[in-house]
Protein backbone atom coordinates (compact mmCIF):
# COMPACT_ATOMS: atom_id res chain seq x y z
CA UNK A 1 0.00 0.00 0.00
CA UNK A 2 2.62 2.35 0.40
CA UNK A 3 4.02 1.67 -2.69
CA UNK A 4 0.72 2.85 -4.35
CA UNK A 5 1.17 5.94 -2.00
CA UNK A 6 4.31 6.88 -3.10
CA UNK A 7 3.66 6.71 -6.66
CA UNK A 8 0.47 7.99 -5.96
CA UNK A 9 1.86 11.28 -4.42
CA UNK A 10 4.28 11.46 -7.26
CA UNK A 11 2.21 11.07 -9.99
CA UNK A 12 0.00 13.37 -8.83
CA UNK A 13 2.34 16.12 -7.40
CA UNK A 14 4.08 15.97 -10.98
CA UNK A 15 0.89 16.22 -12.94
CA UNK A 16 -0.06 18.91 -10.57
CA UNK A 17 3.26 20.79 -11.61
CA UNK A 18 3.43 20.64 -15.24
CA UNK A 19 -0.32 21.65 -15.47
CA UNK A 20 0.29 24.88 -12.83
CA UNK A 21 3.77 25.94 -13.02
CA UNK A 22 5.79 27.72 -15.75
CA UNK A 23 9.32 26.43 -16.55
CA UNK A 24 12.09 27.97 -14.43
CA UNK A 25 10.10 30.33 -12.55
CA UNK A 26 10.42 29.84 -9.19
CA UNK A 27 7.70 30.97 -6.54
CA UNK A 28 7.90 30.49 -2.82
CA UNK A 29 5.76 27.30 -1.24
CA UNK A 30 6.77 27.60 2.44
CA UNK A 31 8.44 30.69 3.04
CA UNK A 32 12.29 30.64 4.12
CA UNK A 33 12.56 26.83 3.65
CA UNK A 34 11.03 25.41 0.19
CA UNK A 35 10.33 27.29 -2.89
CA UNK A 36 8.77 25.80 -6.17
CA UNK A 37 10.99 25.63 -9.85
CA UNK A 38 10.03 23.64 -12.26
CA UNK A 39 12.60 21.76 -13.70
CA UNK A 40 13.22 18.33 -15.89
CA UNK A 41 16.20 15.97 -15.21
CA UNK A 42 17.56 13.60 -17.59
CA UNK A 43 20.27 12.11 -15.70
CA UNK A 44 19.94 10.81 -12.52
CA UNK A 45 20.16 12.32 -8.67
CA UNK A 46 21.92 15.25 -8.72
CA UNK A 47 21.99 15.24 -12.29
CA UNK A 48 24.60 12.62 -12.93
CA UNK A 49 24.54 11.29 -16.43
CA UNK A 50 22.26 13.87 -17.70
CA UNK A 51 23.23 13.32 -21.31
CA UNK A 52 22.84 9.78 -21.13
CA UNK A 53 18.97 9.41 -20.36
CA UNK A 54 18.88 5.89 -21.66
CA UNK A 55 21.73 4.71 -19.62
CA UNK A 56 20.11 6.60 -16.74
CA UNK A 57 16.08 4.89 -17.51
CA UNK A 58 18.51 1.11 -17.09
CA UNK A 59 20.26 2.12 -14.80
CA UNK A 60 17.03 3.34 -12.63
CA UNK A 61 14.98 0.32 -13.78
CA UNK A 62 17.72 -2.40 -12.88
CA UNK A 63 18.01 -1.10 -9.52
CA UNK A 64 14.21 -1.13 -8.56
CA UNK A 65 14.63 -4.81 -9.87
CA UNK A 66 17.70 -5.26 -7.65
CA UNK A 67 15.65 -4.11 -4.74
CA UNK A 68 12.54 -6.14 -5.12
CA UNK A 69 15.10 -9.08 -5.21
CA UNK A 70 16.95 -8.11 -2.31
CA UNK A 71 13.59 -7.64 -0.54
CA UNK A 72 12.13 -10.90 -1.87
CA UNK A 73 15.47 -12.84 -0.45
CA UNK A 74 15.02 -11.18 3.07
CA UNK A 75 11.72 -12.11 3.04
CA UNK A 76 12.07 -15.72 2.29
CA UNK A 77 14.92 -15.94 4.52
CA UNK A 78 14.85 -17.19 8.08
CA UNK A 79 14.98 -13.76 9.24
CA UNK A 80 13.14 -12.00 6.99
CA UNK A 81 12.51 -8.40 6.67
CA UNK A 82 11.40 -6.33 9.70
CA UNK A 83 8.44 -4.21 9.44
CA UNK A 84 9.85 -0.95 9.21
CA UNK A 85 12.27 -2.42 6.23
CA UNK A 86 9.24 -3.90 5.01
CA UNK A 87 7.71 0.21 4.58
CA UNK A 88 10.73 1.53 3.36
CA UNK A 89 10.90 -0.59 0.35
CA UNK A 90 7.67 -0.37 -0.38
CA UNK A 91 8.26 3.96 0.05
CA UNK A 92 11.26 3.20 -2.25
CA UNK A 93 10.15 1.11 -5.04
CA UNK A 94 6.80 3.27 -5.40
CA UNK A 95 8.81 5.86 -5.56
CA UNK A 96 11.33 4.76 -7.86
CA UNK A 97 8.71 3.72 -10.28
CA UNK A 98 6.97 7.59 -10.46
CA UNK A 99 10.73 8.71 -11.30
CA UNK A 100 10.16 5.99 -13.97
CA UNK A 101 7.22 6.75 -15.44
CA UNK A 102 8.61 10.51 -16.22
CA UNK A 103 11.69 8.82 -17.95
CA UNK A 104 9.00 6.52 -19.89
CA UNK A 105 6.28 8.71 -20.64
CA UNK A 106 7.86 12.30 -20.48
CA UNK A 107 11.63 10.94 -21.91
CA UNK A 108 12.70 12.87 -18.60
CA UNK A 109 12.30 13.84 -14.85
CA UNK A 110 9.94 16.60 -13.94
CA UNK A 111 11.64 18.16 -10.94
CA UNK A 112 9.87 21.29 -8.70
CA UNK A 113 10.92 21.17 -4.99
CA UNK A 114 13.80 23.88 -4.24
CA UNK A 115 15.21 24.35 -0.92
CA UNK A 116 15.52 28.14 -0.15
CA UNK A 117 17.73 28.22 2.63
CA UNK A 118 20.49 26.49 1.05
CA UNK A 119 22.18 25.84 -2.54
CA UNK A 120 20.75 21.84 -3.12
CA UNK A 121 19.58 20.24 -6.61
CA UNK A 122 16.12 20.60 -7.44
CA UNK A 123 14.18 17.74 -6.59
CA UNK A 124 11.03 15.83 -6.65
CA UNK A 125 8.29 13.96 -4.14
CA UNK A 126 9.69 10.77 -5.34
CA UNK A 127 13.09 11.66 -4.61
CA UNK A 128 12.66 13.14 -1.16
CA UNK A 129 10.39 9.61 -0.67
CA UNK A 130 13.33 7.39 -1.69
CA UNK A 131 15.70 9.31 0.97
CA UNK A 132 12.87 8.29 3.66
CA UNK A 133 12.71 4.88 1.98
CA UNK A 134 16.32 4.63 2.59
CA UNK A 135 16.29 5.67 5.89
CA UNK A 136 13.45 3.67 7.61
CA UNK A 137 15.91 0.58 5.60
CA UNK A 138 18.81 1.43 7.70
CA UNK A 139 17.03 1.69 10.97
CA UNK A 140 15.13 -1.45 10.36
CA UNK A 141 18.96 -2.94 9.78
CA UNK A 142 20.49 -1.39 12.46
CA UNK A 143 17.78 -1.95 14.90
CA UNK A 144 15.25 -4.72 14.04
CA UNK A 145 16.52 -6.97 11.76
CA UNK A 146 17.75 -9.55 13.84
CA UNK A 147 17.59 -13.37 13.34
CA UNK A 148 15.27 -14.84 15.37
CA UNK A 149 15.15 -18.08 17.47
CA UNK A 150 12.60 -20.49 16.88
CA UNK A 151 11.08 -23.20 19.23
CA UNK A 152 11.38 -26.64 18.11
CA UNK A 153 7.91 -26.45 17.36
CA UNK A 154 8.15 -23.48 15.20
CA UNK A 155 7.18 -20.16 17.64
CA UNK A 156 9.36 -17.30 18.42
CA UNK A 157 10.87 -17.14 21.56
CA UNK A 158 9.13 -14.29 23.34
CA UNK A 159 6.15 -14.86 21.66
CA UNK A 160 2.29 -14.59 23.72
CA UNK A 161 1.17 -17.66 21.52
CA UNK A 162 1.35 -20.43 23.54
CA UNK A 163 -0.90 -23.66 22.99
CA UNK A 164 -2.33 -24.89 25.92
CA UNK A 165 -3.26 -28.49 26.60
Amino acid sequence: MLGVSSFAADFLSKTWVRSNLDYGHSQTFVPGFLNLLRTVNTGGAFGIGRENGIVMTILASSIVIAIIAWAWKREKSADGLATIERCGVGIIVGAALGNLWDRFTQHQVTDFLEFAFVQFPVFNVADALIDVGAGLIIIGALFYSKPQEKHANGECCGSDHHSKG
